[in-house]
């Protein structure tokens, strides 16, 4: 335990990242869990586990955004340390001490992240609970009820998300070897795993599959099923409903698969799009060398943000092409009720995962900003001026939403277009709609986003901090 304080002490502003994580994760999971035993003790209609079904879809995508995020935080938490890692297996560290050790700092930092999470919970969950009832129209009023037990089970649930992501992660530690240790802290290995790359051609190949599959197993709707959907006995929403489910799982595979291939396929995606802006300026070609090598190393900021965004866009994509495509089949002389208020329950499923993602995404940013200020140091020292750098610093973090929201309205298109392939085999016509607008809001405000959080960083370099850092960096 005294070992994993000192490493805390070592690396501040790593560990400050994955806590922040932590504390978000498991304040929502827990806020969900008290806003579904709220709604159950208020409400007295027939619907039995109301609370649950309506905070179900809200706890699938928190419970594996969480997961999801705290793989690629502890990730990138771990590439910062290398150099410290290498440095204690040189002096004789086993594996197995490194691999408790950084589990010890995880367990400790999920300790006080619950006790924080306890005290923020009492004051999200109310919001949460209003946020349903409106989305649902339930006209219900919250009462506190079994909150020590509602915490008790969300830091269960949160519990066992956040350490499978840690020892997913960290378990790599005990196969580290000095000398491979030692080289890696400069210069992590770029080759090719085979069982990565088979996983994730596995999950790419799955994700088109549950994107297609449906849809060629789909027949027509006939007259019979829609005179019955007519006459009100038979709805025909579950089919729908199928068709939503089957876009949001090939979205998360796809999204899986992203993740586990991004060493391989990310810089090359960033390599691409950047070489679409020729811009005739040196500051725009270091600041892309530097993002590209930077995003093959880390991936912690744009795997988050993406897999956020992804979320977000595609359940509102799918829902949109839902709803065309319905009003384009009522309009060619059927009858098909569209549900006005179909989008309404959108933020109350999907916004303590999008906060989750979002916070990740910050992490990240915290976590990713030694090796960001060691880049500007070394171009500080190589004659680049103090605008230079300020410039730089932002183009990076430009350059990295950017490469994240591209990623995402991939993502989102492929899960759209899925859906209205169902549609188009089930009702015999459909309506993509994208989005171009919110895009377009995203893009500016990642873009602004983006370019304040490292412009910051930048507009704080000096000489004398920049000889600070390198020196530091080489162990000095």
């Amino acid at each position: 335990m005294r070992g994993a304080l000192s490493d805390l002490k070592a690396a501040p502003a790593v560990w400050a990242g994955v806590w922040l994580s932590l504390i978000v994760s498991q304040t929502a999971v827990c806020t969900i869990v008290a806003a579904r035993r709220a709604i159950d003790a208020a409400y007295h209609g027939p619907d039995a586990g109301l609370g649950a079904n309506l905070s179900g879809p809200a706890m699938l995508f928190s419970v594996v955004i969480a997961v999801f995020v705290m793989l690629w935080v502890v990730t990138a938490a771990l590439n910062q340390r290398r150099h410290q890692l290498a440095l204690l297996v040189l002096q004789g560290a086993t594996p197995w001490q490194l691999l408790f050790g950084n589990l010890a700092i995880i367990i400790v930092l999920f300790i006080v992240a619950a006790v924080a999470a306890s005290l923020l919970t009492p004051l999200a969950a109310p919001y949460l609970f209003d946020l349903l009832a409106r989305a649902f129209e339930l006209k219900l009023t919250y009462q506190a009820t079994q909150l020590l037990a509602s915490i008790g089970t969300g830091l269960a649930i949160a519990g066992v998300a956040v350490l499978a992501g840690a020892v997913l992660t960290v378990r790599t530690l005990s196969k580290i070897r000095p000398i491979e240790a030692l080289r890696q802290s400069q210069n992590p290995p770029r080759q090719v795993n085979a069982f990565r790359v088979l996983l994730g051609t596995s999950l790419l190949v799955g994700a088109i599959c549950v994107l297609i599959i449906p849809g060629t197993a789909t027949r027509k709707i006939d007259p019979g099923e829609l005179a019955t959907h007519i006459s009100g006995r038979n709805p025909i929403e579950s089919r729908v409903t199928g068709f939503i489910g089957f876009s949001m799982g090939g979205m998360f595979l796809l999204i899986f698969a992203l993740a586990v291939l991004a060493p391989y396929v990310m810089h090359w995606f960033t390599k691409g799009w950047t070489h679409l802006l020729p811009l005739p300026f040196s500051t725009w070609k270091l600041a892309r060398q530097q993002a590209v090598g930077r995003i093959q190393r880390q991936n912690a900021t744009i795997i988050p943000m993406t897999a956020g965004l992804s979320l977000l866009m595609t359940f509102s994509g799918v829902l949109h092409t839902l709803t065309d495509s319905l009003k384009n089949f009522a309009s060619n002389g059927h009858s098909m009720n569209v549900n006005p208020h179909m989008l309404t329950n959108l933020m109350a499923m999907l916004g303590p995962a999008l906060i989750i993602a979002l916070v990740g995404a910050i992490s990240g940013l915290m976590i990713t900003a030694r090796g960001r200020r060691l880049d500007l140091a070394l171009t500080y020292v190589s004659g680049a001026s103090t605008g230079q750098l300020r410039i730089l610093g932002a183009l990076d973090g430009l350059i990295s939403m950017v490469t994240s929201v591209l990623l995402a309205f991939v993502v989102t298109l492929l899960s759209t277009c899925g859906t209205a392939f169902m549609l188009q085999r089930y009702l015999g016509s459909a309506k993509i709609s994208v989005q171009w607008g919110y895009w377009a809001v995203i893009a500016l405000l990642a873009i602004v986003v983006g370019a304040l959080v490292t412009g910051v960083q930048a507009l704080c370099a000096r000489s004398e901090d920049s000889v600070r850092v390198i020196s530091r960096a080489v162990g000095e």
